[in-house]
């Protein structure tokens, strides 16, 4: 399920029109239970959500039957779940929080009695859950978790729910209709960039709320201190809603938004405001207001702010890679290998795993036995950047910075170094990463924005795949990578890209097994590709249909759901720009 993306052309006439902006017994329940689905009729141009219509509770139901019906319940949003809470006491319905957590589970739940009274376990398989602002955590395979729920009778002898850990549970085959995902925008730490944040909603009217609501809550935790908001952390909707009339989103602040702000933060944040709403398809413009009022931008009206900066979504790589050809560096496109001018030979080194800046100017690749890291360009000389222990394959950042992680003397933990545009061994910086500690890096990538890090690690055998935040000074220097967010293939990792902003592609590499890639979505989707023997090195340009595989042949291409028939000898270790 890919996040809702929006555009990548904006104009600086449409983004600062004044005030408005464009913007002991066991029962199991069937996941196919009695749940009615009505297709919404908004009259608007955007796809109609579907609304749930389970049932309410069956008379004279016994516990299990009810607590079989109440997960079912709680597909149905509307009215703020009013037929989920017909199944609790009026008190605990009075609380109950139904969107504080959802749990998405696999196989059909079991109901199972305890040795108490009126106390129950609900037993589930769990594919995922989502916290109160929408943040995914995946679940590795073979997850359980167990609720408690208590039940008593009311004065009419029916029994009804009076405890039950808050939230909701849904199958993955309805969350597939109930959720969507949407990217939430922040900017990155230069404001160049936008870096997203996927998150899942329950889709109905209140969409638009949710996401402005998350917005000024903050990125998710693993983003913090790598982007930034144009909002103080203090601000608030100054209503509980963001209604949509006739497509203009108003969204109503809270006053304080507005103290110590100059026109240029406020341009800011109104820009933010249009990038995180411009996925809807109801929203075609955006008023922002405090107090009822427009939220003033500058004596100029529409004109920007000089240092407004339009932050780029999702850049492109081109279509342009760098590649060993005997024992040489090369560029390669559209299955030809073209020399680099004034580059100077690299023979010598045993060049391997070359990567390139966007544009195009300077270059890096590990020697033979992957200890050493060269840095070199047009017209200069070969630079030894950096030095370890099973080097990681070079990654440039937007700002030329080269990556690399090397592993410790025992063959544990892992050190990050970041190389400065021309840098030398003395001018690296060891960027911070504690919890790398007792692992082993196998790749580490940086995003195309600059502001997150994709990881994959090994430990005692069992490979994982991280993002991680890139905390920078405002120098830009790199400082740390925080605490990380997994995500979670279908099987063993060693190599991973990044595909677009929000998909990466992994696989376990091998020259003699047969590889299967996978793209792993940052809103928890897996889709696999199709197989091929003896993938030794993938490379990913812009977007799902430019990857490549390197193999000891030469390189294929991806062509629709397989691969080109005959590889491209004579040329290894493809990498586009990154």
């Amino acid at each position: 399920m890919p996040a809702n993306r929006r555009p990548l052309s904006r104009s600086l006439a449409l983004l600062l029109l004044p005030i408005v902006l464009v913007v002991s017994g066991c029962s199991s329940i069937p996941t196919s239970g009695p749940v009615g689905v009505i297709t919404a009729d908004t009259g608007s141009d955007t796809t109609d959500p579907l609304i749930f219509n389970p049932p309410g509770p069956r008379q004279d139901a016994d516990p299990e039957s009810l607590l079989n019906s109440f997960v079912n319940a709680g597909t149905g949003a509307a009215g703020d779940y009013e037929i989920a809470r017909d199944y609790l006491t009026d008190e605990f319905a009075a609380q109950w929080r139904p969107e504080e957590r959802i749990i998405i589970y696999g196989a059909d739940p079991q109901i199972s009695a305890s040795p108490t009274d009126g106390v129950y376990q609900i037993q589930l398989e769990v594919e995922g859950t989502i916290n109160a602002e929408g943040i995914r955590t995946g679940a590795p395979a073979t997850t359980t978790e167990s609720l408690t729920a208590k039940l008593e009778q009311n004065a009419d002898g029916q029994w009804r729910i009076t405890s039950i850990p808050n939230g909701i549970m849904i199958s993955s085959s309805q969350a597939e209709l109930l959720l969507e995902t949407y990217s939430l925008y922040f900017y990155s730490s230069s404001f160049e960039h936008w870096v997203p944040d996927v998150r899942w909603f329950v889709n109905r009217a209140a969409i638009a709320t949710n996401i402005v609501e998350a917005m000024l809550d903050g990125p998710a935790p693993y983003l913090q201190g790598s982007v930034t908001s144009a909002f103080p952390e203090s601000t608030t909707l100054g209503v509980e809603s963001v209604p949509i009339v006739s497509g203009t989103a108003t969204v109503e602040l809270s006053p304080d938004v507005l103290q110590e702000t100059s026109d240029l933060i406020r341009q800011q944040m109104q820009q933010q405001l249009r990038e995180n709403l411009a996925g809807l398809n109801t929203v075609n413009s955006v008023q922002m207001t405090v107090e009822g009022q427009p939220v003033y931008l500058g004596d100029e009206g529409n004109v920007p702010h000089p240092n407004l900066v339009i932050p780029v979504g999702d850049p492109a790589v081109g279509n342009k890679q760098i590649v060993v050809s005997g024992n040489e560096l090369f560029l390669y496109q559209t299955e030809e290998t073209v020399p680099i001018e004034g580059v100077p030979s690299v023979a010598a080194l045993d060049p391997q795993d070359p990567a390139m800046t966007l544009s195009g100017a300077d270059f890096a690749f590990l020697n033979g036995n992957r200890t050493r890291l060269y840095t070199t360009g047009q017209d200069q000389e070969i630079i030894t950047a950096a030095t370890g222990r099973r080097l990681t394959s070079p990654s440039f950042d937007p700002n030329n910075w080269v990556w690399t992680a090397s592993t410790g003397p025992e063959g544990l933990g892992s050190t990050v170094t970041a190389v400065p545009p021309g840098g030398l061994q003395d001018s690296a910086v060891s960027v911070t990463a504690p919890w790398l500690a007792d692992s082993v890096v196998l790749e580490l990538r940086v995003s195309r924005d600059g502001s997150r890090a994709l990881v994959v690690t090994e430990q005692e055998g069992l490979s994982r795949v991280f993002l991680a935040g890139i905390v920078r000074s405002n120098d830009r220097t790199p400082q740390s990578l925080g605490t990380p967010r997994e995500l979670f293939a279908s099987g063993p990792v060693n190599t991973a890209k990044w595909v677009n902003e929000d998909t990466v592609i992994v696989a376990e590499a091998s020259a003699e097994e047969e590889v299967t890639p996978e793209f792993l979505g940052l809103d928890g989707t897996v889709d696999a590709l199709s197989s091929l023997e003896g993938i030794l090195h993938i490379s990913a340009g812009t977007g799902p249909t430019a990857i490549f595989a390197g193999t000891s042949e030469g390189v294929r291409n991806r062509v629709g759901d397989t691969w080109s028939n005959e590889p491209v000898e004579g040329v290894q270790d493809p990498a586009f720009p990154g």
